[in-house]
């Protein structure tokens, strides 16, 4: 190479050199700017999901002034210390990594020190720690006691901040206060349809329809409305009974008969139902499987036009089922399938499906973008499986309408636990609806609006609290 030559190929890769590093420069500087952006972008979302109210629309909390009843001793209720953390949902994790079913008694017990619960617990703890179920004891206990997590070091001294805690005002205090929740909608199951509350404006409460119908539980149901039933006509007015009394104070029926049975409800006449309804009262077990499942199908549907005669939403659940070691997948797959036909004959009910139908949540937001009536709950989803509800809500965006999803429900017996939940909720909604806006899935200005529709608005929409707790203070 002549030195003219060398001269210009040096000159040339000199200058191709300096454009490079200036490209370079200005390429990382846009980088920078651009992920300063979306870190801006992710912080201002989450900002405004942390303090946005939630409408809690699924719990069973159990009512205040019973559980503060547990303080003075053995009750039905597990005992006020750490171990209450792991007596629900979390323990089915616990029992699937290996810990023996019997301890389960041992950590709801009276006569069980702290410490030795948590020598129960803590190696099973430790294999399943990252599921949703575990991550809601961490969050829940850094924000009611200021733990990091449960130690054997500290299960004691978080056993008796709760019990301390544990005092008329209690609920309000969780809920409202540390988890930033408007109201709750309480399926409570410590009566067999509907729970009289002292406190209608934190605990709105479900009718439950198991007993009425699906479940069908004649005695605790007569006892309650202190009346016999012996036909079907006498049952229909127990019904009415029910609906009447109650109806106006509640916020929605509610049913998960998905846990014994198919949804597969089918229209039965009063004719057909009649002669079955007699039987059963005479001896229970005198019908065969097709007939109980008869019986069942007529009461359910009338149960549907008695919460349309009241304009109360029907919640069903769908979807995976509590415990551990005997859920049918293969019966839950056909749940939203089975509703098709139950939603078009009853155009005029709203019907909330429950649980996202996990594992196949797919088929739910199928319905709710082709059912006028169909909505979708995403109560205990997120602590199923955070990381598909992440994915759920972005999905359910982009396919059915802003107004046909509820996002929040914690779905617990033992309020402590709620807290942790509408944590986890709020990081997976954040993540969502930051990942839709980054992907520019959202305009500009789409953002707060959605955000309050799915963590409240909805919820304000499709139930009608204004109406039940007028009714409450008459």
């Amino acid at each position: 190479m002549d030195d003219v030559t060398r001269r210009t190929f040096l000159g040339t890769a000199g200058a191709a050199a300096a454009i490079g590093s200036v490209a370079e420069a200005k390429n990382s500087g846009q980088r920078k700017q651009k992920k300063g952006a979306t870190m801006s972008l992710r912080q201002d979302i989450a900002a405004l999901v942390d303090k946005t109210p939630l409408v809690d629309t699924h719990e069973h909390v159990w009512e205040e002034a019973n559980r503060l009843k547990s303080k003075k001793g053995p009750s039905s209720f597990p005992a006020p210390d750490m171990g209450i953390l792991f007596t629900h949902y979390t323990d089915s994790d616990l029992q699937v990594s290996g810990m023996p079913p019997e301890n389960c008694a041992k950590i709801r017990a009276y006569n069980v020190a702290p410490r030795d619960k948590w020598k129960l617990i803590s190696p099973y703890y430790e294999r399943c720690r990252h599921t949703g179920y575990q991550q809601v004891v961490r969050e829940s206990v850094r924000m009611l006691f200021g733990e990091d997590d449960v130690r054997e070091d500290n299960c004691e001294t978080i056993s008796r901040k709760l019990f301390d805690a544990m005092k008329p005002g209690y609920y309000k205090h969780v809920l409202r206060d540390v988890a930033n929740i408007e109201y709750c909608q309480v399926n409570n199951l410590e009566t067999p349809v509907f729970m009289e509350t002292a406190q209608p404006d934190l605990l709105a409460q479900d009718i439950s329809t198991v007993a009425l119908s699906s479940g069908l539980n004649i005695e605790p149901v007569l006892k309650l409305a202190k009346r016999d039933a012996s036909t079907l006509k006498d049952w229909h007015e127990v019904i009415d009974w029910c609906f009447e009394t109650f109806g106006p104070r509640a916020i929605a029926t509610k049913n998960q008969s998905a846990y014994g049975r198919r949804l597969d409800y089918a229209q039965v006449s009063a004719s057909d139902a009649a002669p079955l309804f007699e039987r059963f009262r005479k001896d229970e077990k005198s019908l065969d499987p097709t007939e109980t499942k008869a019986l069942q199908d007529h009461l359910f549907h009338y149960c549907i036009e008695k919460a349309v005669e009241y304009d109360l939403p029907v919640k069903l659940h769908t979807g995976y089922y509590a415990g551990c070691g005997g859920m049918p997948l293969e019966r839950l797959r056909k749940n939203a399938s089975d509703l098709c036909p139950v939603m078009y004959a009853h155009p005029k009910a709203k019907f909330v499906l429950m649980h996202i139908d996990y594992p196949y949540q797919d088929e739910v937001i199928a319905l709710a973008k082709h059912y006028p009536n169909a909505y979708v709950d995403m109560c205990w989803a997120w602590i199923i499986n955070p990381t598909a509800s992440v994915r759920f809500v972005k999905e359910f965006l982009m396919a059915a309408p802003v107004c046909k999803l509820l996002t929040f429900g914690g779905d617990y017996c033992p309020v402590e636990l709620v807290p942790g939940h509408a944590r986890v909720a709020r990081k997976g909604l954040a993540q969502a609806v930051a990942e839709l806006a980054e992907s520019h899935w959202f305009e500009d200005g789409d953002v707060t609006g959605v955000v309050d529709s799915i963590m409240r608005g909805n919820a304000h929409e499709i139930f009608d609290y204004d109406r039940a707790l007028k009714n409450w203070k008459r």
